[in-house]
């Protein structure tokens, strides 16, 4: 049996086929190795990028919080070295022979000045004509108009919009039939 030369062609040109098409899948194989080399430099860089924001994030955080103390150890400083004349005030009544009520006008003096200080600070004596829940503590309750604040047992304050101590108050309560 002889070949016939139309099949030696048809034999050659599936050979060929085969070759072109696996050519073309090499080829495409390449490409997609290039595509995914392409991408992983890219994700590296991103993960990368994420490291460096989240270790600038934690610098960011220490920095502020290490901001923070400082502030609060200024101002603590500030406000304590503005008290120490108040102190020495204080030592020098302690040690002064004097009457009782030469004593007594020293330390109102230093009372007031203290008050004072404060009151630059933004500190203020919170009212208490009416009870408001917000301001005042009630410890008791007495007769009279209702809400109406009879007595104070401690002054409370107030700094700026905060309240650093409520006052301790006895509030009046209507007392009479209706309120059984």
């Amino acid at each position: 049996m002889m070949n016939s030369p139309d099949s030696a062609e048809n034999e050659a040109s599936p050979e060929k086929g085969e070759q072109t098409e696996l050519e073309k899948l090499k080829s495409e194989l390449e490409l997609e190795k290039l595509e995914s080399k392409k991408l992983m430099e890219l994700a590296d860089g991103y993960l990368d990028s994420a490291r460096r924001i989240k270790a600038e994030f934690e610098n960011y955080q220490k920095r502020t919080a290490r901001e923070k103390e400082e502030t609060t150890l200024y101002a603590t400083g500030k406000v304590v070295s503005e008290m120490l004349p108040l102190l020495d005030d204080l030592e020098r009544a302690l040690s002064a022979q004097c009457s009782l009520e030469e004593f007594k006008e020293g330390i109102s003096k230093i009372h007031q000045n203290m008050l004072a200080l404060f009151e630059d600070y933004g500190l203020k004596e919170i009212p208490t004509e009416t009870f408001d829940p917000t301001y005042h503590e009630a410890f008791s309750v007495g007769e009279g108009e209702d809400g109406k604040i009879l007595e104070v047992y401690q002054k409370g304050y107030s700094l700026g919009t905060k309240v650093l101590r409520c006052s301790k108050v006895k509030v009046a309560k209507e007392t009479g039939e209706n309120n059984g």
